[in-house]
């Protein structure tokens, strides 16, 4: 059955299908954003979509340098603010808080579309608004520097008066608290449910406290009763928050937990929860996965709705990989290991068979043996995406075991990273196989006498082979730790660009190198240059400016 997208007759789109449509683009910020000047249709279809979790956007807020994005959090607690009862900016205002006067109301009621609530970053942008609106500005900057001045020589004399500072400290503390509290009251007030809440406490944070309040009204329980995405800490200090929220909710089917110190009321809440589907666990590193798994409590609670979980990430241990064969149902899974030296893993772990695993990622720094993951690999018949990650491998012959796994049982594969520790690997077989494959990322490794040879030109000379006779779907292409000579990287690059202009293929190609196994000759990073100047190449110096443009790992988005 066809469905008309746009209606001759009256010269308008679906809504249905259109809301769809822009409904697929719920996490890419700019181009929802282009949508807003369609015309009014549009707009409207595209606030609540942007609305939903705007904190979603602030994620990187922290490490952000750009002066465009640290002044996006003022904006929003300005927009929320202008929408708070004509009474509660005068009781603000009373309270010696700075807002500003809005002329003009907004058309829409955008609390009401949220669904994603993120304490944190609530918090953070709050503070964030409050150092600009009620700081006291000097009339000159000079006075800035004399007033400072006279706090240090007061400082140095000992005539110090701690006592205006902690006047100021807990003035500014009570305006922010009044601030969180009108704020999450009108959240709770205006939203019809919440699906999605992240509650990460740290230490003077006041959201939480505020939260914990809260979260025992009316309005606030109605609101919360649709909960189906959980993020939190295992910590004794929030245990109020999960008894009540198990009073009211039954259907998370995603949750995130930081840490482990089994509180029991985030045990409780577990238990009630008819289908946890997605599990994320964070930070758990200081317990043996096993000790974690079957200790009465958090991990326990966890272990026995393991038959209903699709999605796993966990941060912490390879030990993880242990209780891998507890997840039948698994489809997703995801292990970043966070020690830096051997983790102390049972290397006699057994092999489960994930027959409907779809996609998996595995990060480690530490030593590792690659043959659990070829075997992990060869046991299934349906990924689309696997992506291994880590150069100090225990086992480097073994990386010819991970790419066979990968072409005989890996047809669908769409996404694939891999170490490659071989002059001449069969990229060609890999491509011939794998013919949907859009991402391919290669991680040489080489040995001692291969560093700084241009042993990774077949690499390149293989890719140019099999597309010269055959279409392919490879639209990225990322080299780390290689080494080329100038002639076949040019070749590479020059072919690369002319597909792209014949629109055959629009592929880019990321090049990263290892300073300390090899550094670019000048001819070489002019030639980078020209191409990077063309579109179609990206280059990094480091793996830190390479990973920096990755989307975090571990991080609950609303579905």
């Amino acid at each position: 059955m066809s469905v008309k997208i746009y209606n001759k007759n009256n010269n308008r789109f679906n809504t249905d299908v259109l809301s769809i449509i822009l409904y697929f683009l719920r996490y890419n910020r700019q181009s929802l954003y282009s949508c807003l000047f369609v015309n009014r249709l549009w707009c409207e279809l595209t606030i609540p979509i942007l609305w939903r979790d705007p904190w979603n956007f602030f994620y990187r807020l922290e490490n952000t340098s750009s002066p465009s994005t640290q002044i996006q959090p003022i904006k929003l607690i300005n927009t929320y603010l202008s929408l708070l009862p004509q009474e509660l900016i005068i009781e603000l205002q009373t309270n010696g808080i700075n807002v500003p006067t809005y002329q003009i109301r907004s058309s829409f009621n955008y609390p009401s579309y949220l669904r994603g609530l993120d304490l944190n970053y609530l918090y953070k942008s709050i503070l964030r608004w409050n150092d600009k609106y009620n700081e006291k500005h000097s009339t000159h900057p000079i006075q800035k520097v004399v007033t400072r001045l006279k706090k240090l020589g007061k400082k140095v004399t000992g005539r110090d008066n701690s006592m205006e500072s902690d006047d100021e400290d807990k003035t500014k503390y009570d305006q922010i608290n009044l601030i969180c509290s009108k704020l999450l009251l009108l959240f709770f007030k205006e939203s019809p449910k919440l699906s999605l809440i992240r509650i990460k406490p740290k230490k003077y944070e006041i959201t939480f406290p505020l939260f914990e309040y809260l979260v025992k009204l009316g309005d606030t329980k109605n609101c919360l009763s649709h909960l189906t995405g959980l993020e939190c800490v295992d910590d004794q200090n929030t245990k109020e928050i999960y008894t009540q929220l198990a009073l009211n909710n039954t259907n998370i089917s995603q949750i995130m937990i930081h840490g482990c110190q089994n509180t029991q009321s985030l045990a409780d809440l577990i238990s009630v929860q008819k289908k946890i589907q997605k599990l994320y666990i964070v930070n758990i590193n200081r317990i043996s996965p096993n000790e974690y798994w079957s200790t009465p409590g958090v991990g326990l609670e966890l272990q026995r709705k393991t038959f209903f979980i699709t999605k796993l990430k966990l941060e912490g241990s390879c030990g993880f990989l242990e209780l891998l064969p507890d997840f039948i149902n698994l489809e997703e899974f995801s292990l970043k290991c966070v020690h830096r030296n051997s983790c102390n893993s049972n290397r006699s772990a057994r092999t489960p068979k994930l027959k409907n695993l779809k996609k998996i990622e595995f990060e480690c720094d530490h030593k590792y043996e690659m043959n659990f993951l070829a075997l992990l690999i060869k046991n299934t018949r349906n990924l689309r995406k696997v992506i291994i990650e880590g150069s100090r491998i225990e086992d480097p012959s073994n990386c010819n075991l991970l790419l066979d796994s990968i072409i005989t049982c890996c047809p669908l594969l769409k996404n694939c990273s891999i170490p490659i520790s071989t002059i001449n690997p069969p990229l060609i077989t890999l491509l011939k196989s794998c013919k949907d494959i859009q991402r391919l990322c290669l991680f040489s490794i080489p040995s001692e006498n291969q560093i700084n040879i241009n042993y990774c030109d077949n690499f390149l000379l293989q890719i140019l082979k099999f597309e010269e006779n055959n279409p392919t779907n490879l639209h990225a292409l990322e080299l780390i730790n290689c080494s080329f000579s100038v002639e076949v990287w040019e070749k590479f690059l020059c072919k690369t660009y002319e597909k792209n202009e014949s629109n055959k293929i629009r592929k880019s190609v990321s090049y990263l190198w290892m300073e300390h196994n090899f550094q670019p000759s000048k001819e070489f990073i002019e030639k980078c240059s020209i191409y990077k100047s063309l579109g179609i190449l990206k280059t990094y110096g480091n793996i830190t400016l390479y990973k920096s443009g990755l989307s975090p790992q571990f991080y609950m988005r609303l579905d």
